[in-house]
């Protein structure tokens, strides 16, 4: 495989599994945009074929034990190792050890990982894989270079269709003729939507992975991004910490869950959390947290299927000081004003792409939730979309809307828009009368100067951790805990540091 590589020098090598296997964007030509995504692995002789073939059936019908049983994926592959030199010797067949070597990686990569697509989830800067069906390139799409093709194919139905199901199982789902349209999350959890067959998908079997985050996105990152400012942030930090009820608009992949999950790490220290999502994605480090997921059913009827709905009326005798919902679109929308209604905080994503959309969805079918509990229960929406300028992608948030009641004369739910989005400078503006605020002062019972000077110490507490790139989960929500412990402390601290 050596003699392949100098063709492709910018391909990174990658360490797996005793293997060697490069991968990373190349020039193409025949390529949309000009490049292609391309893996390059052992290659198989037609006589190193047939022995993987007859292995591969042999480990089908002799292998012992079920391999996502098995603790950790390197034991698992030490296991499917030793059973196939077991093979081997038990019917003595003669395989030179370049072709055993070749053997092994392809019997681990698809026993125990996830097949050809395996390399892909290995590489960091890809945030989403798509399939659109047989003999069709699979195609990436790269933080730095968005969408590309890559040189993996699915060469026929069947191949593709067990993909599929083998995903469907691997994230605890069931994906049937029947049940065609399947989400699910994978292990690393990473989030899937999977289509079975050619029935809905006229081009057959499809699969969308959007990776997960080991180290998730944080506020900083999105400082960093552009994506929001830090007064935006600091305003939202004070109303999340003041248990404010929220919801982020935005269209598909606007980062509505990475808004959700940053502003979460702004809840204080020992408040009870009850999230609930369709699709495990929320990542928090708070120790008083309940991460709830919904459950499909697996026959014609209901029987076994648990909702979101289901689970936000079980959250609610938990007594929860914080309701996350991962994203709201169907009957649970009513009862999760009807909770906010009663004090608790809540925050939940929402598809939309204008602050009026939003309220629109709301109010109606399956939502149903009267104007008046909106008008009276939620505090703002915050708007974020994906927009691209100047041949790349961006996000923003274009505005943060606070909700000022109804109407008398129209009886339509009135917004204010404090923060929005110029596009002309790529700048944040501020248009302050934040009623907001002043429910927090109500609340409360604090000044109008003392709530400037607590917003003016979030502030300094962030511009501090983008001075001094700190960035990580673990490190961002850990200098919020020692904010949260003496807020003027760190105050006074970080404000001589950035002076």
């Amino acid at each position: 495989m050596e003699d392949l590589v100098p063709k492709f020098r910018t391909l990174n090598k990658i360490e797996f599994e005793d293997a060697e296997i490069y991968a990373g964007l190349i020039k193409d030509l025949t390529s949309k945009n000009g490049m292609r995504y391309v893996i390059i692995e052992p290659q198989m002789s037609k006589n190193d074929q047939t022995n993987f073939k007859v292995i591969k059936k042999l480990l089908i019908s002799e292998l012992d034990i079920t391999l996502n049983s098995i603790k950790t994926k390197k034991d698992a592959a030490r296991e499917l190792k030793a059973k196939i030199l077991e093979l081997i010797k038990k019917y003595n067949m003669e395989i030179p050890t370049r072709t055993l070597s070749k053997i092994t990686y392809y019997a681990i990569r698809d026993f125990v990982y996830l097949g050809k697509i395996e390399p892909l989830m290995r590489d960091h800067l890809i945030e989403e894989i798509s399939c659109d069906g047989v003999n069709v390139p699979l195609y990436i799409w790269h933080r730095e270079f968005e969408s590309v093709p890559t040189n993996i194919i699915f060469q026929n139905e069947d191949e593709l269709n067990n993909f599929v199901q083998k995903m469907s199982y691997v994230g605890g789902k069931h994906a049937s003729l029947a049940n065609p349209i399947v989400d699910a999350a994978l292990p690393d959890g990473s989030r899937v939507n999977l289509t079975l067959g050619n029935e809905i998908t006229k081009r057959g079997s499809t699969f969308t992975i959007r990776r997960f985050r080991a180290d998730p996105i944080t506020i900083v990152d999105l400082l960093h991004f552009k994506t929001i400012s830090v007064q935006e942030a600091a305003y939202l930090w004070y109303t999340v910490e003041n248990n404010s009820t929220m919801l982020v608009a935005g269209g598909t992949a606007s980062g509505k869950t990475t808004l959700l999950n940053s502003l979460s790490s702004f809840i204080r220290p020992g408040q009870k959390i009850v999230s609930i999502e369709d699709t495990h994605e929320l990542n928090l480090l708070h120790e008083n947290w309940i991460p709830a997921v919904s459950r499909q059913n697996f026959t014609d009827g209901q029987i076994g299927e648990i909702t979101q709905f289901d689970l936000l009326r079980a959250a609610l005798r938990q007594r929860p000081d914080i309701l996350i919902v991962g994203e709201t679109r169907g009957r649970e929308a009513y009862t999760l004003f009807q909770a906010m209604a009663t004090g608790h905080g809540g925050f939940s994503s929402i598809h939309a792409d204008s602050v009026e959309a939003t309220l629109t969805r709301l109010v109606s079918s399956p939502m149903d939730v009267p104007k008046a509990l909106i008008a009276n229960t939620l505090d703002l929406i915050t708007l974020q979309l994906k927009l691209r300028i100047e041949d790349r992608s961006i996000r923003r948030i274009i505005k943060i809307s606070e909700i000022q009641g109804l109407d008398e004369k129209t009886g339509e739910i009135k917004t204010h828009d404090i923060f929005r989005w110029n596009p002309k400078d790529d700048r944040h503006e501020y248009f302050g009368n934040s009623l907001v605020l002043g429910k927090i002062k109500e609340k409360t019972g604090v000044a109008d100067d003392e709530i400037d000077y607590e917003l003016k110490k979030r502030k300094t507490a962030l511009e501090w951790l983008v001075q001094n790139n700190i960035r990580g989960h673990k490190e961002v929500t850990q200098n919020i805990l020692d904010f949260y412990s003496n807020s003027d402390r760190f105050y006074e601290k970080k404000r001589l540091v950035i002076e």
